[in-house]
């Protein structure tokens, strides 16, 4: 587990915890609130296997500029024009619960945004009283390489 203080600025973090079943649409729902609220849209993609919602943030063209410039502080105030991320919520639900992992496939350089929404999005729940297992921050790639939230799985099923 790592802390998502290093996170936000230095690797594409995974957050994992588990909800009980009947809780995966109201999780999905704050996640997507959060998500949202951090300039990213969601993507519509092919279903894929534990592939809940998939959002992109950013363009090519924002990316080229603000990447690697110095300028990624500035991000969250242009909106649409910024540097490139993408997210995966991946379900993998067993018996009555289930495990979501929220992870930042692409876009270090926004990673302090979404540190923070999916932050927000855990916090929320356990304020709402949904059982949340908390299993922390990872980094993505340490994501079992077989689901939509690692990075590789995700550039091979064209989510990127």
């Amino acid at each position: 587990m790592h802390d998502s203080r290093r996170l936000r600025w230095a690797v594409n973090g995974a957050r994992t915890f588990i909800v009980p079943t009947d809780a995966v649409a109201a999780s999905l729902a704050e996640i997507d609130r959060t998500v949202r609220a951090a300039h990213f849209r969601p993507r519509a993609a092919a279903p894929t296997a534990h592939a809940a919602r998939v959002y992109r943030r950013g363009s090519v063209v924002g990316d080229i500029l603000i990447g690697g410039s110095g300028l990624s502080a500035i991000t969250s105030r242009i909106g649409p024009l910024s540097a490139k991320g993408i997210a995966v919520v991946s379900v993998v639900e067993r018996d009555a619960h289930a495990r979501m992992i929220v992870s930042l496939v692409a876009g270090t350089h926004v990673g302090a945004d979404f540190v923070d929404a999916v932050e927000d999005a855990v916090h929320t729940l356990v304020a709402r009283g949904v059982p949340v297992e908390d299993e922390g921050w990872s980094r993505a790639v340490d994501v079992d390489r077989s689901l939509p939230a690692h990075p590789q799985r995700a550039a091979e099923l064209g989510l990127l």
